[in-house]
């Protein structure tokens, strides 16, 4: 039986909203990460990774400048560079953390910028590869690292498109059900 789960879909199709719900009555028991998207003026300016365990998990945020966090990967039609240390530091030590610390352990997103972070890539898979559940959003993309993330014997994987949202709420419902998170609800 897979110990993680991860669920993938085109972008904006409301994974990371449908794992918050899941997650939020989970807060105290888990650890990890989160991709926050940031809009200035209701247009997405930057992206930033948070720690779990330091804020609480808002996937998308309205500010007024995004040049005020510390943590941003990437700021939008700046010709910025990717900030790689944020993986370095709070994605490595976030996972590390929860990995000691948590009953759980969010990974939101796994993509492609972090493919060019041994620590982190090697972080992810040793969270992966702990008696702990994982539950993420795996980008929908190919490449080497999350198709070997997609090929694990102990990850399920869950694609919004194909199944749509109301499906997958349920299939993860049951998901942590099964692995002792939620109370069972036949009637659900």
């Amino acid at each position: 039986m897979p110990n993680n789960l991860l669920i993938t879909g085109q972008i904006r199709s409301g994974k990371s909203t449908l794992l918050k719900s899941m997650i939020d009555p989970l807060k105290s028991m888990t650890g990890g990460y989160f991709v926050q998207r940031l809009f200035v003026q209701e247009e997405t300016r930057a992206f930033r990774l948070v720690d779990i365990a330091q804020e609480s998990y808002l996937p998308n945020r309205h500010v007024e400048d995004v040049k005020a966090f510390s943590d941003i990967i990437m700021i939008k039609g700046e010709g910025s560079p990717i900030n790689y240390e944020v993986f370095r530091t709070i994605g490595t030590s976030s996972l590390r953390s929860a990995g000691e610390k948590k009953q759980l352990i969010l990974m939101d997103e796994l993509g492609t910028m972090e493919t060019a972070v041994p620590e982190f890539k090697e972080a992810v898979t040793q969270a992966l590869d702990k008696d702990i559940t994982v539950l993420g959003v795996l980008k929908k993309k190919a490449n080497p690292f999350l198709d070997q993330i997609k090929a694990r014997p102990d990850v399920l994987v869950l694609d919004m498109d194909y199944w749509g949202p109301d499906r997958v709420r349920e299939e993860v419902r049951k998901f942590l059900a099964k692995n002792h998170y939620l109370e069972v609800n036949n009637d659900a």
